[in-house]
């Protein structure tokens, strides 16, 4: 795909990931002022707080791909990040495994550090 694709998919995926949030904003904050403000719209699962949501979502993703200092920024990340060389499935497993015997190997020498530290002021303030 071309960058101008994944670009235009990211906003896209900006505007659901917004419907999803502002779907919860807006149920939650029309519970404060009781059910019957979020009535159903479109059967019992769709209702205003989620129509306000699509609604608001739709118009955010719309206004960012219009907007041509937003869309242009994009387009140049999306164009830097085509030349990145991504790591092979083998090296990230190996760097993954890395990270966390690393952490396994500093937490226990931090454990055993506390444990020392623990018992030298029990058996000094004591």
């Amino acid at each position: 795909m071309s960058v101008a694709r994944y670009v235009n998919l990211s906003f896209v995926v900006i505007g659901l990931l917004l419907y999803v949030i502002l779907g919860e904003v807006f149920a939650s904050v029309f519970g404060i002022f009781g059910s019957s403000v979020n009535f159903a719209v479109l059967g019992s699962k769709f209702r205003l707080a989620h129509l306000l949501a699509l609604v608001a979502s739709a118009g955010v993703a719309i206004w960012l791909r219009r907007h041509d200092k937003i869309h242009s920024y994009a387009m140049e990340v999306g164009s830097e990040l085509s030349k990145v060389t991504w790591p092979t499935w083998k090296d990230t497993k190996r760097a993954t495994l890395v990270v966390i015997i690393t952490t396994l190997v500093l937490s226990c020498i931090l454990g055993l550090m506390d444990v020392i530290w623990g018992a030298l002021s029990r058996w000094f303030y004591s």
